[in-house]
């Protein structure tokens, strides 16, 4: 059985995108044992998933990344950068937010977007 990479993750964004935009980790977890994709791996729950998922965000980064609220028991899910109008609307709807990667971490988006032309500071 092959261990899930960040290519593979992103394979299986890419066709789970087809019926919506966000994807959400139950379904890429059904895809891999579709595929006989490994998503468990050694040590933590679910650790070669999260293993490709920062490996992608470190390298290509084709993936945009939402979480339903601030526990380690939320939900995830992902988008392709290419339908990320669509999918930060399908994450509105469900309350979801965006997770942007800050080149070493996921920092959760949480608080309200600025308005046009505000300045980043707020100010």
């Amino acid at each position: 059985m092959r261990v899930i990479t960040s290519t593979l993750l992103v394979a299986a964004v890419t066709e789970l995108s087809k019926g919506s935009k966000l994807v959400r980790a139950k379904e890429v977890f059904a895809w891999c044992e579709r595929n006989a994709v490994d998503y468990q791996g050694e040590g933590l729950k679910h650790q070669a998933l999260w293993d490709a998922d920062r490996e992608e965000a470190r390298g290509q980064h084709r993936l945009l990344k939402f979480k339903s609220g601030e526990s380690k028991q939320s939900r995830v899910g992902w988008a392709l950068i290419a339908y990320g109008a669509k999918a930060r609307e399908a994450a509105a709807r469900l309350g979801w937010r965006e997770l942007l990667w800050d080149g070493e971490k996921w920092d959760l988006a949480w608080g309200v977007p600025p308005s046009p032309g505000a300045a980043p500071w707020g100010g």
